[in-house]
């Protein structure tokens, strides 16, 4: 080999290792089509009210959903992909009567993303004979089957913003879905693993503001709700696939009505969402 020959291999190798060295890396959502994968979602709910707005103070359920998540559509040019999930078994613990969960399992939810995780739609759009509670546990675990990557490239550390549909409760659910929010993602690893890389990612973001009226034992009284929300997830770049999701939301009620005083905490609610590759 001539000697220029080998000026050019020592620059191309120079150039790899500066390219490596910058850890940047494009955060992409490719699902295998023939991946098939089990997990558990694990839902605890909790809400405690004051005493003017509820005889019954406390109020909490947990529950737990064994699923299948299995691939069925990947563009290999990165426009988007469809996965399918299906309830396997499902329990719930609640402080008050529990419905029975039978009608859930076996049903199927489809998700269609786009090529960095976004969730687009989901279908279908209705099930029969389920309530809106158990709609809202499919639809969790179609929010949580991929992450919401950035555009640009990212290294440890870097930041970007994100819009979810969270699995959490809020105080007014109108139409009995989640609420899409505004999250602020980092990206704290990226670990080496035998066969895989997994991007470990922090999410923290807070709830819209909203002004709205409660029913209390003093009449109906002028509230405010605010609330944040706090996680992080796992996921396999090479395999495309979730390995873990937590996320914790907490949501307050308060009132400034002149009868109880400023800033009075009517209700509080906390959500725990865990998912966890089996």
């Amino acid at each position: 080999m001539s000697r220029i020959d080998l000026r050019g291999v020592y620059w191309l190798a120079l150039l790899g290792g500066l390219t490596a060295c910058s850890g940047k890396v494009a955060l992409r959502y490719r699902p295998r089509r023939d991946g098939v994968h089990h997990y558990v979602l694990t839902m605890r709910y909790g809400r405690e009210d004051a005493r003017i707005v509820s005889a019954a103070p406390r109020h909490s359920q947990v529950w737990t959903v064994y699923y299948t998540q299995f691939g069925r559509f990947t563009d290999l040019r990165g426009s988007g992909s469809e996965v399918g999930l299906q309830v396997d078994s499902s329990q719930l613990q609640s402080t008050e009567d529990a419905p029975d969960l039978s009608p859930m399992n076996g049903q199927t939810i489809s998700a269609f993303f786009d090529g960095r995780g976004q969730l687009l739609r989901t279908e279908p759009d209705s099930f029969q004979g389920l309530t809106p509670e158990m709609v809202l546990r499919l639809q969790a675990m179609a929010a949580a089957a991929a992450p919401a990557f950035p555009e640009a490239r990212v290294a440890a550390g870097d930041q970007w913003t994100m819009t979810a549909r969270a699995p959490l409760e809020e105080f007014d659910m109108s139409g009995w879905d989640f609420p899409e929010l505004q999250l602020r993602a980092t990206l704290n690893a990226i670990r080496e693993a035998v066969n895989d890389r997994i991007a470990e990612v922090g999410i923290d973001g807070s709830l819209p503001v909203q002004d709205t009226r409660v029913t209390t034992s003093l009449g109906t009284l002028s509230a405010r709700s605010s609330g944040n929300v706090i996680g992080q997830y796992k996921f396999s770049l090479p395999r495309g696939v979730m390995i873990s999701e937590e996320l914790s939301g907490t949501e307050t009620l308060v009132t400034d009505a002149p009868m109880v005083g400023r800033d009075t905490l009517l209700s509080r609610l906390v959500t725990q969402t865990t998912i966890r590759l089996q």
